[in-house]
């Protein structure tokens, strides 16, 4: 595979303070509540298992979904709604080994890391951060443990995921985020290396994310998303300028009736990849997502207006 190297945007710094931290839980209280029910993530049920494991638990990944909606509980202040979600830590946690995994594969506890990180930031920035800190500290042994035995699968997580950017993105928020809720330069500094690799998928020209070799719709969303969570907490002008060119890319790839194309994707297609024996489909609520996050930190019009198309079109 012919890599793109972007020298101007490996050379990244994520080592930014908590003061220069745009409020992650601010953005997420503005979402306006006509979207809500398209991107609020999943609930758990009474077991705290959601989605692919309420049945029983089979990975950690799976059980991501429940993360979001706690984050966007605690930014509203909804203790229920938040109170709920938690029991999705706790079961989760419960599936912890001796070693710090979870009995699932490196990329697995990467996606469950990254997006449960994410929404501790989240909690501690929200209304409710009173509520949950003394639970918090509580689960920063936990937090470390998982963070060290995913720092020794280095290796595996790159043999699994270096031709797909938004996997190295996870792995980049996994490190980085437990870097920031651990204060550990050692984890921040791997959530670097993580986010150089994925940028060099990254090619400038047109603003694509190669997806194995190629640009994807619904994993273009998938990257913008995961690059504007980091440049929230760890702010860079050159990471703004390849979450900019991306944006403009995708923005072409929705239709005026909000339908999204997946005409030359490389992974989400018809006749595409499968996931459990389903062939993927477009990721409409992380798509949706990524253009509002965009709208609300940029402003940018056209990226409201292109969710509420995609919104209308996906529900009717």
């Amino acid at each position: 595979m012919k890599f793109y190297l972007v020298p101007t945007l490996i050379v990244l710094t994520l080592a930014a303070s908590a003061a220069a931290q745009v409020n992650h839980a601010e953005l997420l209280k503005k979402i306006p509540e006509e979207f809500l029910t398209h991107v609020g993530g999943a609930m758990p049920g009474q077991n705290g298992l959601v989605g692919h494991n309420r049945d029983g638990f089979k990975a950690s990944a799976f059980q991501r979904g429940a993360t979001l909606t706690l984050a966007l509980a605690a930014a509203r202040g909804d203790r229920k709604r938040a109170e709920d979600c938690w029991r999705v830590v706790d079961a989760t946690f419960a599936q912890q080994k001796e070693k710090g995994d979870f009995g699932d594969p490196p990329t697995s506890v990467a996606f469950w890391l990254c997006e449960l990180c994410r929404s501790l930031l989240v909690v501690q920035q929200s209304p409710l951060a009173g509520d949950y800190q003394t639970r918090i500290a509580g689960l920063l042994p936990k937090i470390r443990l998982a963070a060290a035995w995913l720092a020794g699968q280095q290796a595996a997580l790159i043999r699994a995921d270096g031709d797909t950017p938004n996997r190295l993105f996870f792995s980049a928020e996994a490190f980085g985020f437990a870097g920031i809720l651990l204060q550990d330069g050692k984890l921040t500094a791997i959530g670097k290396e993580f986010l150089a690799r994925g940028l060099t998928l990254y090619r400038e020209a047109d603003g694509v994310f190669l997806e194995h070799g190629g640009g994807d719709s619904s994993y273009q969303a998938v990257n913008l998303l995961r690059l504007q969570e980091i440049a929230i907490h760890f702010p860079d002008p050159k990471l703004e300028a390849a979450i900019r060119q991306g944006m403009k890319w995708e923005l072409t790839r929705i239709a005026a009736d909000g339908t999204v194309s997946t005409a030359s994707n490389t992974r989400v297609h018809p006749g595409g990849e499968k996931f459990m024996g389903a062939e993927k489909q477009v990721n409409v609520g992380e798509l949706t997502l990524a253009l509002l996050y965009y709208h609300l930190r940029t402003g940018d019009a056209d990226a409201l207006a292109a969710a509420r198309r995609i919104s209308e079109h996906y529900t009717r």
